[in-house]
């Protein structure tokens, strides 16, 4: 499903697979969650600048618009790997699911002012919580909704966010109860991952590689509320091994397991920095130090 890292000092390329054969995501990310419209547009430009080659936004960061301006800004679209989301359903019909999934795609589409994008997710399994019969056909009404956008080159890949084994397990192509056969495997799941959480919290990182799903870090650094990934103790301490910083060697652990990730930075230094992880490789000991 996915190339695995190596130290080539070079963004690597991530296989995603589609029923037209594979995409190439590259690994790295620049995200652009909680960011203004002035700060999208310093984001971009400098991570573009630095060699940064793929873009992560969402319908519900509502700053679409700015993404797509920075991006015609810097060059050519096309050299560029863009990912966008579509929110969950929220106490909706099934019906009302697919309509308004359906709307939010070309909602994407309009603000950003393209007429693809390279990789479209739908960001979160329908609210409220458990997981219901109900809440699986709403669930299969929005994959199918994204289908629709594959097939119809809205999307050269789809995938999903914050999708649990059972979730993944609903989409699952097959004819169902629930609804309308689904006919195709999401080409990446994007989940909270970072050190510190195990190698598989809750069984996710097997359920997505038993599919052939890559798996992408978003907060590979935390949640931003504690700053333990990047100036702590223990990433600090191998950073230091390796002549690196604390945020490298925690961005450094999520790549070399073979996972894509997403950064955040509208900081010319931190960029750099976070671009800076093809390079060099962290031992088995470190790699089980920082698990």
């Amino acid at each position: 499903c996915c190339g695995v890292p190596s130290v080539a000092g070079v963004d690597p390329l991530m296989r995603l697979r589609t029923p037209d054969g594979p995409v190439y995501m590259p690994q790295l990310a620049i995200g652009v969650w909680e960011l203004n419209a002035q700060e999208v547009h310093t984001a971009i430009s400098l991570a573009l600048d630095m060699g940064f080659t793929h873009v992560d936004t969402a319908n519900d960061y509502y700053n679409q618009k700015a993404v797509g301006e920075a991006i015609r800004n810097h060059g050519s679209r096309s050299d560029v790997f863009l990912t966008t989301k579509v929110p969950g359903c929220e106490a909706m019909s099934v019906t009302e699911c697919a309509d308004s999934t359906a709307s939010d795609i070309d909602d994407d589409l309009a603000q950003l002012q393209v007429d693809h994008v390279d990789l479209l997710l739908l960001h979160f399994p329908p609210r409220p919580f458990p997981y219901t019969p109900a809440a699986c056909a709403r669930m299969r009404a929005q994959w199918l909704a994204l289908e629709d956008a594959y097939y119809s080159k809205k999307a050269r890949a789809i995938g999903v966010s914050n999708f649990c084994p059972s979730c993944l397990e609903c989409i699952a192509p097959s004819t169902s109860s629930l609804g309308a056969p689904t006919t195709i495997v999401p080409a990446v799941n994007q989940v909270q991952y970072h050190v510190g959480m195990g190698v598989d919290q809750r069984g996710i990182v097997r359920a997505c590689a038993e599919r052939g799903i890559v798996l992408q870090a978003y907060s590979p650094l935390g949640d931003g509320h504690s700053r333990e990934l990047i100036s702590g103790e223990l990433v600090t301490s191998i950073g230091k091994e390796n002549g690196r910083s604390g945020a490298q060697t925690a961005l450094r652990y999520v790549a070399q397991l073979g996972h894509a990730l997403v950064t955040k930075s509208t900081s010319k230094k931190h960029l750099s920095e976070n671009a800076a992880i093809f390079d060099f490789a962290l031992t088995a000991d470190q790699m089980d130090r920082l698990a």
